[in-house]
């Protein structure tokens, strides 16, 4: 069966605004149909990889989000959580208020052939020993 998951919609907040302030043990839950995450304008589709790993036997997950923009402004210093939505429509969310929080680096790319694009790389990674929740 072949799954449709790649990121079509990358949007994120500071971690101060979630709507609520820990996640509990449940692997699906809710965000407010008012609450609105602003988007990252970014070349679609976005990247994300989830591995685990066991470390002094917990199960610990690395989560790594890369998406591609021109947009040179994208805050870099505050603490965000990215909520990221497939195009099944299924929506995950990496960061919540508890440290470690994501960590976002920017590489920028001068590509090495002429049919690449120039092209800002953001790379968000972030460790948890649960994986990134999915969101009804």
């Amino acid at each position: 069966m072949k799954r449709l998951s790649y990121i079509c919609c990358v949007q994120r907040i500071p971690v101060s605004k979630l709507p609520f302030d820990t996640l509990l043990g449940n692997l699906t839950f809710d965000i407010p149909e008012s609450y609105e995450w602003p988007v990252v304008k970014c070349q679609k589709p976005a990247k994300l990889e989830i591995t685990d790993k066991i470390e002094d036997g917990v199960r610990f997950y690395t989560h790594k989000l890369t998406f591609r923009t021109c947009r040179e402004d994208l805050d870099m210093k505050d603490n965000y959580a990215y909520l990221v939505t497939t195009i099944e429509g299924k929506r995950y969310l990496i960061g919540n208020r508890e440290r470690a929080f994501p960590i976002i680096n920017m590489s920028d790319v001068h590509p090495d052939s002429l049919g690449t694009s120039a092209m800002l790389e953001y790379t968000v990674q972030w460790g948890s020993t649960r994986k990134a929740p999915l969101l009804a």
